[in-house]
Parts: structure tokens; sequence; C-alpha cells
């Protein structure tokens, strides 16, 4: 229920409030759980804010970085949480 109202919160600041507000949100959501719906996240947020070419030519700059973002929290949970 807690990953479920963070996600949300994590969309409606997409919208509404400052970038980093979702950064922080989203970096909460793959520090305690896997979650896809972060690349989501970075998805909406390119689509929303960035230019058509990009940023530095580089198409959809916070879908990758969630997408990295994700990938690399992966083995950092297991060491964290092994108990879990």
């Amino acid at each position: 229920m807690i990953r479920v109202l963070i996600a949300l919160c994590a969309f409606v600041s997409a919208l509404f409030f400052p970038a980093w507000v979702t950064i922080i949100l989203a970096i909460i959501l793959v520090t305690l759980w896997q979650a896809p719906e972060v690349i989501l996240l970075g998805a909406l947020f390119d689509l929303l804010y960035m230019p058509p070419g990009g940023v530095f030519f580089i198409p959809m700059p916070a879908t990758l970085a969630a997408i990295v973002l994700v990938w690399v929290m992966i083995p950092i949970q297991k060491r964290l949480f092994m108990g879990k």
C-alpha cells in the first residue's frame, strides 16, 4: 500500500511539483522496492518537459536515467535487505 502511495505521489509530482520532488520519490521507490514504474515515470517526465531534440541530442534522458537507476539499484537492494 505504501509503494502505491509513493508511486502515485511521484506521478502527481511529475505534473505539479518541481523536478527534485519527483527525483527524490523515484529514488525512494527504487531503494525500497524493485520498481519498474520509475521507468514509466521517467518517460512521462520526458514527454511533458523535454524539448523535441532531447537534451544535448540525447533523446529521452529521464527515461534512460530511470532505466540506469533501476538497473543499478537491484544489486544494492540485495545487499541492503538480505533478510527481507
